[in-house]
């Protein structure tokens, strides 16, 4: 990398990432740290910043797991998470159960937020929403729309919703078709519509929670909950909608 010099644009110095500083760098090296937003040296011993910090930053996980690392000069993290949605059920004879939504994890068991419960046919509510533990507000998933009073007159009604989360919005029913899927993170997916005899059930919203990290750890291991599955459809039946998969948002203050 190289040094521009313009004498009407100015000087641009070397940038790189806090991932991509110079593995053996020299004592006085210089450079713009575009993770952070600041100029940054080498004094020897360890990179020193100069310059004002920003304000704020932000890491946004959708998927997957992994180690997250805090960025140099954060002094206080704001994290809000949700599980992943439940899946509606399949509708027809034997219809397939919705799938449930995967549990997101911030420090392993320090934040928490189980995923909604997949609809199963038949079973006469909806997915139960998940729960959400160690936050400062901690919010339970909405369970997915249901009660649902049993008859054999109920021939090709729409699918029933499914439950919204805090991030997302459960996925709506349709008639004579298959669920819809969750839109967003964290919510549901509708039921597969109804037929003689049969109910599809949909899936359950992830829980919710906010934390407030005022003394950072160097390093968090996260995991983001999966969308629950969709049901499938059965003999004479559609299949049922998707949930969505869960989210952290992790906001990085470098002033207090």
């Amino acid at each position: 990398m190289s040094i521009i010099l313009s004498g009407q644009v100015g000087e641009t110095p070397v940038q790189w990432t806090t991932a991509t500083r110079p593995a053996s760098p020299n004592t006085g090296q210089m450079g713009y740290n575009t993770t952070i937003g600041i100029y940054e040296s080498w004094n020897g011993s360890a990179w020193s910043t100069t310059g004002q910090w920003p304000t704020i930053t932000q890491t946004i996980y959708t998927s997957s797991s992994g180690t997250y690392t805090v960025p140099t000069g954060v002094k206080w993290l704001r994290v809000r998470m949700v599980g992943g949605g439940g899946g509606g059920s399949g509708g027809g004879s034997s219809g397939g159960a919705g799938g449930t939504g995967g549990t997101t994890t911030f420090g392993s068991s320090f934040l928490t937020c189980v995923g909604g419960s997949g609809g199963a046919e038949d079973a006469g509510s909806g997915g139960a929403g998940g729960t959400a533990t160690g936050g400062d507000i901690n919010i339970t998933g909405q369970a997915g729309f249901g009660n649902i009073t049993f008859g054999a007159t109920n021939n090709a009604q729409a699918g029933v919703p499914g439950g919204s989360s805090m991030l997302g919005l459960g996925g709506q029913g349709n008639n004579n078709s298959s669920g819809g899927a969750g839109v967003g993170y964290g919510s549901g997916g509708a039921a597969a519509n109804w037929t003689t005899g049969h109910f599809p059930i949909p899936g359950g919203a992830g829980g919710y929670l906010e934390k407030l990290i005022s003394s950072p750890s160097a390093t968090y291991a996260y995991a983001v909950g999966a969308a629950g599955t969709a049901g499938t459809a059965g003999t004479g039946g559609s299949a049922g909608g998707a949930g969505t998969s869960g989210i952290i948002i992790i906001e990085e203050h470098y002033n207090w």
